[in-house]
């Protein structure tokens, strides 16, 4: 604390990460063999930042907080080599590697995060914050220093994504910055135990965003196919996120007799677009609502709800991104406390409702994953019913 209105925090941090991702050769032939292949050799990527947040209490109404944290990113990687040093066919990977070799691996990346918030709170029943983030992400190691493009063998087993196609790197990509403007409204009674509603709206516009391209648009011939995915690469674009955040509970009774029942609820909307293709963005949560009823009485705490989602239909059309349906599910929990512990118990997805969910990504663990065979247009299923029980002691 720097005075009896401010309170600044500043620090260091660094972070070391090293990577290694080979395949080793399989069998005699020349598909998978006789090389070792080296998917990304000695993988560095090191981060070292410097941060400082100052908190300001002007007087009972007004808060602010401003922090900037600025960042050096290093990233490099070495030498590579395929399964064989074929500088023909699909299964010749040389030329490749040579085009990789030949190029400077070494990246630096300088990054400025900053964060501003002002929060206005003009009685004990309500609350207004404001705030705008500026929040930086360097690519990764995947996103950069993966080479091989002529096999889709390889492009797959470099999906980091979750959507089943077939993926390789781009070393020239730029981090991508994004700026959010967010607006937070809370009412309550003083005590925030009968009522509360929380509001929050949101925007956000990103530039140099990593997202998927044709190979074609950033120089690469990938391998060709005709099993419903795609191979592809990445580059930088411009996008869009906007949507909404809301909360409420009620308090349904006092706790006399039969124990206190609350109502709450939770709302989510977000809206994506790549603004460069026209585009949606990739795994975007559709609307989504939760409704529940919580009972307390003594020592015991039950919690009811249901969770509603809306269908899937604002997709990503390059990663071939599965839409999916709407559907409902039902949860129960309880728990009891003693002193010195606690039994959690829980049951999701009770009456065994099948669905996909939304951010499930292809499911591909129905065919030959390493080449053809696997069903384009499946999402992975969402889990069926689940019973949970847990015990927590407290000492």
């Amino acid at each position: 604390s720097i005075s009896s209105r401010d309170l600044l925090r500043m620090g260091a941090e660094y972070q070391r990460y090293r990577l290694d991702d080979w395949w080793p050769a399989s069998g005699s032939g020349m598909m998978m063999g006789p090389n070792v292949f080296w998917n990304i050799n000695n993988g560095k990527r090191d981060h070292f930042d410097v941060f400082a947040e100052l908190d300001s209490q002007w007087n009972q109404q007004w808060f602010t907080q401003v922090g900037i944290r600025a960042s050096q990113l290093n990233s490099d990687a070495g030498n590579v080599q395929g399964y064989n040093n074929t500088t023909v066919g699909m299964a010749g990977y040389g030329a490749a590697a040579n085009a990789f070799n030949a190029l400077d691996h070494s990246k630096s990346d300088h990054n400025v995060d900053v964060t501003m918030l002002a929060r206005y709170t003009p009685d004990h029943n309500s609350s207004v914050e404001a705030g705008y983030a500026m929040k930086t992400r360097a690519p990764n190691l995947y996103e950069r220093y993966t080479w091989a493009n002529t096999n889709t063998m390889v492009l797959n087993m470099n999906n980091w994504i979750g959507d089943g196609n077939g993926y390789v790197g781009n070393i020239n990509l730029k981090p991508e910055t994004a700026h959010t403007l967010s607006i937070t409204g809370e009412w309550h009674d003083a005590q925030k135990e009968d009522w509360q509603i929380k509001v929050e709206p949101y925007f956000t516009y990103i530039t140099d965003y990593i997202d998927a391209v044709s190979c074609a648009s950033v120089g690469k011939t990938c391998a060709s196919r005709t099993d419903g995915f795609v191979n592809l690469s990445l580059d930088n674009q411009t996008a869009q996120l906007y949507g909404i955040d809301m909360r409420a509970r009620k308090r349904l009774s006092d706790g006399q007799g039969l124990g206190r029942f609350t109502l709450t609820s939770a709302l989510s909307y977000t809206r994506g677009r790549n603004l460069t293709t026209d585009d949606d963005l990739y795994q975007i949560m559709p609307f989504n609502l939760t409704l529940g009823v919580e009972h307390a009485y003594s020592a015991w705490k039950t919690r009811v709800e249901t969770k509603l989602v809306d269908a899937k239909s604002h997709v990503e059309a390059i990663r071939k991104e599965n839409m999916t349906a709407g559907y409902s599910l039902f949860n129960l929990y309880s728990s009891y406390d003693w002193k010195h512990a606690r039994l959690d118990i829980g049951i999701e997805n009770l009456f065994d409702r099948k669905y996909a969910y939304p951010l499930g990504g292809a499911y591909i663990g129905q065919g030959a994953t390493m080449g053809t065979g696997v069903l384009h247009g499946v999402q992975v299923p969402g889990m069926g019913r689940s019973v949970n029980v847990g015990v927590t002691l407290l000492y």
